[in-house]
């Protein structure tokens, strides 16, 4: 039935940032869309359940809606050739920013009540806004095809044009103007990342090639050193806000020692060693990312008996601390990839007797999966709270502290 095109009543927002209607008790997901708007949709693919379609008109506007900063950003499309040129990468370009963190906090409320069954309002926090909406990235990857630079499209492989991303930096748009001048340079190349920070600017490099460098990010607890190909916050504004977080829930948690999982340069356990805390352990499976962790400390006269780090999975750490976590005294903090737990980490968290976890991500229904296992294991969750890492995207991070 594609290229069948009807009108639509938008009454909800899905995970992912599509808006939902049904006709003829039949579900739709249409990109672009809001809560009590009546659109003109094309659909575009059908399942059992559910089908997706293009927007093509709106009948009635929603009064929250605003005019979009990005002109690839998802919008009515009259003809399907135009709609291949929409960036996917941001789901609310075209809310009034409150909302959007409204809707999000709505559907992190969403997998609380339904993964734990226990009520939202009990356990979770106000959510942050991000300080930005708008120029917060430190770092974007942009993709090369021919003459096109920029990011995949929703087949995930058209490639849409990006002359300036609103979500970076100016100073990244700025050099990514520069690249622009002279794509033919890199018409063998995969990928193309910019990377910015305040006392190293604007950094870029072709695919993988970025070893051997180092930048200092500022945060608000002091200068860091981070390899430049690791992981870190790509929102620092942000991240100094959530950095605060986890200082607050160990010390309510009265324990001594803390242990970060994946710890990276040590952006959260250098926040709680330098609030006194007894004891900090840090480990990270990417060996360069741990060095800097240690001249971090370092340079905050941290005594490596008070705040040490070391290169090894949370796995292995697990394994070789399994007769120590067994007490009160200890928060193990939990902060993996966007793919979640692995499930020999989460054997271990119930197996070895842990107690305490603060556990933050990125995924929100990955880590709503997790805490279901931990919580049926003798978890509860206490608190949890939506910080607005990635604002005009469909994605947001989470902290939530659980005990037993």
């Amino acid at each position: 039935m594609s290229g069948n095109t009807f009108e639509l009543e938008i009454t909800d927002i899905a995970f992912g940032g599509n808006g939902l209607g049904r006709k003829d008790g039949f579900v739709y997901f249409v990109a672009g869309t809001l809560p009590g708007e009546l659109v003109l949709a094309e659909e575009t693919s059908r399942k059992k359940n559910f089908g997706t379609a293009r927007l093509v008109e709106i009948l009635r506007s929603s009064q929250n809606r605003i005019p979009s900063a990005c002109p690839l950003a998802w919008a009515p499309c009259k003809n399907k050739e135009d709609a291949i040129g929409q960036c996917p990468g941001c789901s609310y370009q075209h809310v009034k920013y409150e909302e959007e963190v409204q809707i999000k906090n709505r559907h992190l409320g969403n997998f609380i009540k339904h993964n734990l069954k226990i009520d939202p309002a009990i356990v979770m926090d106000a959510p942050v806004p991000s300080p930005k909406d708008l120029n917060y990235r430190n770092k974007i990857v942009l993709h090369c095809s021919e003459d096109k630079l920029g990011y995949f499209a929703d087949d995930n492989v058209t490639v849409v044009d990006v002359e300036k991303c609103p979500l970076a930096g100016t100073e990244i748009n700025q050099k990514l103007a520069e690249v622009r001048t002279n794509l033919k340079k890199y018409s063998a190349a995969s990928d193309i990342t910019f990377r910015s920070t305040a006392k190293n600017g604007v950094q870029f490099w072709v695919d993988n090639r970025s070893e051997g460098c180092v930048l200092e990010e500022k945060t608000s607890f002091g200068a860091l050193e981070v390899p430049r190909g690791s992981f870190f916050q790509v929102n620092l504004k942000c991240a100094d806000l959530l950095a605060a977080e986890p200082v607050k829930m160990v010390k309510e948690s009265k324990a001594t020692k803390f242990a970060d999982l994946y710890c990276g340069c040590g952006f959260f356990s250098i926040a709680v060693a330098k609030s006194g805390i007894e004891s900090v352990v840090g480990v990270d499976s990417d060996l360069e990312t741990i060095k800097s962790a240690i001249k971090n400390a370092a340079s905050f006269g941290l005594e490596t008996t008070k705040c040490s780090f070391s290169a090894k999975s949370a796995e292995a750490y697990m394994t070789e601390n399994s007769r120590k976590l067994k007490t009160d005294e200890t928060v193990l903090l939990l902060d993996p990839p966007r793919g979640g737990l692995s499930s020999k980490l989460k054997n271990q968290l119930v197996s070895t007797g842990v107690k305490k976890i603060i556990y933050i991500s990125c995924a929100a229904d990955m880590m709503a999966r997790d805490m279901k296992l931990l919580c049926e294991c003798g978890f509860k969750l206490k608190k949890i709270r939506l910080f607005d890492m990635f604002p005009r995207t469909s994605h947001f991070e989470t902290i939530a502290y659980m005990e037993k």
